[in-house]
Formats: C-alpha cells, sequence, structure tokens
C-alpha cells in the first residue's frame, strides 16, 4: 500500500506523466520500426543477415553522435522543446519509409532516414528521461528513475507486436508494412500535439 501511494504521487507529477509516456512512444515505435524494416530488407529486398546488420550499422553512427550531444543541447535549449523536435524527427523520417518499394534501390532513401530518424530517436530518450526524473525530490529520484526504466521495457515488449499486428491486417507483406509504418507516424505525431498542450517547461536539472 505504501508503495502504490508512492507510485500515484509520482505518477501525478505532469512531468513524471509526460516523460514516461514520451518514453513509452519513443521505445515502442522505435522497436517496431526496426522490425518491420528488418522484414523489409530480409523478406522484400532478399537481403541475407549480415547485410541487413550492415545496413543498420551505418544509421546506428547517429545514435552515437546524438548520445553525445543531446545533453548539451538540452541544457541549452530546455528538455520540453527538445523533446517535442526529436520527437518530431523520429516520426517525421519515418513518413518517407512508406514509399519504399521492392527494387533495392530504395536503399538511398531508408539508409538516410533511419540516419536521421535515429539522431532524433536518442535525442527523445535523453529529453524524456530528463523530463521524467527532473521535477522530484532527491528522495522519490530513484523511484522515477525505475519508472522510466519500466515504461522503455514495456513499451519495446508492446511495439513490436502492435505494429506486427497492424502489419498483418493487409495480406501482401510490402503493403502491410507500409500500413504500419504510417500507423507509427500517426501515433507518434499524436503523442507530440498530446505533449505540447499539456507539458509546461519543466524545472529541468539538465545533465552537462
Amino acid at each position: 500500500d505504501v508503495w502504490f501511494l508512492i507510485f500515484s504521487r509520482e505518477v501525478a507529477r505532469p512531468s513524471v506523466r509526460w516523460g514516461n509516456l514520451a518514453a513509452l512512444t519513443i521505445f515502442s515505435m522505435e522497436a517496431g520500426l526496426v522490425f518491420l524494416m528488418t522484414l523489409y530488407l530480409q523478406d522484400v529486398l532478399h537481403f541475407g543477415p549480415l547485410t541487413t546488420g550492415l545496413v543498420f550499422g551505418v544509421p546506428g553512427l547517429a545514435s552515437v553522435a546524438a548520445g553525445v550531444v543531446a545533453g548539451r543541447i538540452i541544457a541549452r535549449r530546455g528538455a520540453r522543446p527538445v523533446l517535442l523536435a526529436a520527437l518530431l524527427v523520429q516520426g517525421g523520417l519515418t513518413a518517407p519509409l512508406i514509399l519504399l518499394g521492392t527494387e533495392q534501390t530504395w536503399l538511398w532513401l531508408l539508409v538516410p532516414a533511419l540516419f536521421v530518424g535515429f539522431l532524433g530517436h536518442i535525442t527523445a530518450v535523453v529529453a524524456a528521461t530528463v523530463i521524467a526524473t527532473s521535477d522530484v525530490a532527491d528522495a522519490d529520484a530513484g523511484l522515477a528513475t525505475g519508472l522510466v526504466t519500466t515504461s522503455q521495457r514495456v513499451a519495446v515488449t508492446v511495439g513490436i507486436p502492435l505494429l506486427g499486428a497492424v502489419m498483418l491486417l493487409q495480406s501482401d507483406l510490402l503493403a502491410g508494412i507500409h500500413l504500419a509504418l504510417a500507423a507509427d507516424v500517426l501515433l507518434t505525431l499524436t503523442v507530440v500535439a498530446m505533449i505540447s498542450v499539456g507539458l509546461k517547461q519543466p524545472r529541468c536539472r539538465t545533465p552537462r
């Protein structure tokens, strides 16, 4: 009962609530995107596991870069605008992937879109974590961090089956991937709109 009361108190904080909603969206949609693009590369373009891994490796470099600079950007601009912009990048760079076709020449679109999208993804992760853990008492910092970690793990678990279920609404694999990508974009943009209305600029203890 005591833990439930503490949990309820922390979730009632707008920054904790919106930060965790952002984390759920960020991780669920990106996990689903990676799943969909793996199917696309292996079952539509017929790439092997090694080639598929190399395709993901190039955009993966963006994650390293974003992890280095995200904290500095948040310190300058604030966590709320950075989160909204990064979520827009993550969702917005997913949108062009709806155009992917059956030819390998579509890699010219896939790789750059994933690269920039991964930049937005990692930046959004950092911003959401800052928001979800900033406006809490020091004594509750561990609980706030635990909530974010739980949101991330739940999101990864839910994202793949959610977008996979949407994909299966179409009998054709590529058409199903397109539909699931559209759902990804729509959900992400909806959450961006909700956060922009519901979240005030938090008094964040930004990383240095």
